[in-house]
């Protein structure tokens, strides 16, 4: 890997863009990003375009919907064997039913084949499809440097967008202007050369990441595989069934994507709508393309300023990011009363879009792996959370939709529900779980003090039994009896300034002002 000799933010250093690429690992995994992105932007087109060659419109919808459906289900799953496995072995093993089950649908839908056989075949597709975006966000977390982690996560939303961009386009050219099958090759083309850009770019995982690959000796007879017992301790340590879910910070952050991916989905809905109740249906796909570029320029600026990827820091920015959001969702509203406006409009409201989808995403690696019990690739990692993130995303995107549908009779109602959604996302991300760890240890060392006044505190003559306090410095004191309510010793009281003040405790013997 290339070495970079000035600092980060010395005069005349390179940008964030500039080191996050010239490091061939990352540039590798920026090219594997395009070639998972694209074909999730061209998926639902090819299989609407697929769909309907001898089928009705509503079995093509039945096809997308059963395909979605199946994504969604299976998600934290194949997170989980991911992390357990390998995201190199899990992706090939997917991608190679993947593909069987596109051809069968492909096949079935030039044959004639009935309805249902189609639906089957797309849902299949979706329950096995290859772990490749929450294992990108995963990669990216656990391949860039602090310092990049925030670029990396920036470039990584601003390629998504790029990809349901251009991804439609390309699809219905390839789809309509040759034939469907060159749609569904160029798809299993690029998703199997992400594949193979992971393999050959994604750092061990699984067992192997904490004691390397089976010892397996020759020896005269035959060939006798060797458990290492260090092996055997990490694999099979006993897991907690939650997993992921064991993070409060994370289960708050599945509520904020959950509303965020509502608000994206309600919006689409009301746009269109709006251009449907004006009699110009062909503005509907500038005016997504005009958020999705909003989206991008936000995504880039936000890497370019290159900042790390501290947790106390995207924690306090998500908040205003998803704010910011909600007020550019309710401009474009204010906006749809006079039709002109719009066009101006939705570009500034998918402006924190990407910024806020980039943070997120940063926040949901970092949650992932922050205590513990969900650390490590054995105890469970960082694509099962992706992958939880990505179906409940999947879920808020399906209810802002129906409830933006259900007010599509009036189109101003449905973007005033987005910026709702926007909102109460914003609220959500702002809560008690999302703060640092630091600050919520603060609190509990303060409660651990709180405990210690009134267990040696109160003199002499109403201490707890069996608990005497020995002088170890100014002002400390520590239990002889080490039990939960006594392990005071070490607990400083630390305010957020990084100041700290020891719990006030007097000396064994000594009168205290409470007990007078």
């Amino acid at each position: 890997m290339s070495v970079i000799s000035e600092a980060p933010g010395a005069p005349g250093a390179p940008g964030p863009y500039r080191r996050l690429l010239g490091e061939p690992a990352l540039r590798g995994l920026a090219v594997a990003d395009v070639c998972a992105r694209l074909p999730q932007g061209m998926v639902t087109i090819t299989l609407l375009l697929v769909a309907v060659t001898h089928a009705s419109m509503t079995t093509a919808g039945l096809v997308v919907a059963g395909y979605t459906l199946g994504q969604a289900v299976t998600g934290p799953l194949r997170g989980r064997l991911a992390d357990r496995y390998g995201l190199a072995r899990v992706c090939a093993a997917c991608g190679c039913g993947y593909a069987v089950a596109l051809l069968g649908l492909l096949a079935g839908s030039l044959a004639g084949a009935p309805g249902w056989l189609l639906v089957a075949a797309a849902t299949a597709a979706g329950l096995i499809v290859p772990p490749l975006s929450p294992g990108m966000r995963s990669l990216w977390s656990a391949c860039a440097a602090d310092a990049l982690r925030q670029t990396a996560f920036a470039l990584d939303a601003a390629v998504f967008d790029f990809a349901y961009l251009t991804g439609p386009v390309v699809a219905s050219v390839l789809a309509a202007g040759v034939a469907p099958a060159a749609a569904v090759g160029v798809l299993l083309a690029l998703t199997g050369a992400a594949i193979v850009i992971i393999a050959r770019r994604s750092p061990p995982t699984g067992a192997d990441a904490e004691t390397g690959p089976l010892l397996t000796p020759r020896r005269k007879g035959g060939r006798w595989p060797i458990v290492h017992p260090l092996w055997r301790s990490m694999a099979h340590r006993p897991r907690s069934a939650p997993g992921p879910l064991a993070s409060p910070a994370l289960r708050r952050l599945l509520v904020t994507g959950g509303l965020l991916n509502a608000a994206l989905a309600a919006t689409e809905v009301g746009l269109t709508g709006y251009v449907r109740q004006h009699h110009a249906l062909w503005a509907a796909g500038p005016l997504l393309a005009g958020v999705s570029a909003g989206s991008i320029v936000g995504s880039l600026l936000l890497g370019a300023r290159g900042t790390g990827a501290l947790g106390g820091e995207a924690a306090r920015r998500l908040p205003r990011l998803l704010s910011c959001y909600a007020l550019g969702l309710a401009a474009l509203t204010a906006a749809s009363l006079y039709a002109p406006l719009v066009a101006v409009a939705a570009p500034l409201a998918g402006l924190c879009l990407g910024p806020s989808l980039a943070t997120l995403f940063n926040l949901a690696s970092s949650a992932s792996g922050a205590s513990g019990e969900t650390a490590g690739a054995v105890s469970g990692g960082g694509t099962e959370a992706q992958g939880w993130l990505n179906s409940v995303m999947n879920g808020g995107a399906a209810a802002g939709a129906a409830l933006a549908g259900a007010a599509a009779s009036q189109p101003v109602l449905a973007l005033a529900l987005s910026a709702a959604l926007a909102a109460a996302a914003a609220a959500s991300s702002a809560r008690r779980h999302l703060q640092p760890a630091q600050v919520r240890g603060v609190k509990r060392r303060r409660r651990w003090a709180v405990r210690l006044t009134s267990c040696c505190a109160l003199g002499s003559g109403r201490s707890r039994p069996g608990c005497s306090t020995t002088a170890t410095g100014p002002r400390r004191s520590r239990c002889a009896t080490p039990t939960r309510w006594q392990m005071c010793s070490s607990r400083l009281v630390s305010g957020p300034s990084g100041s700290s003040r020891a719990a006030s405790v007097p000396r064994s013997g000594a009168s205290s002002p409470a007990a007078s």
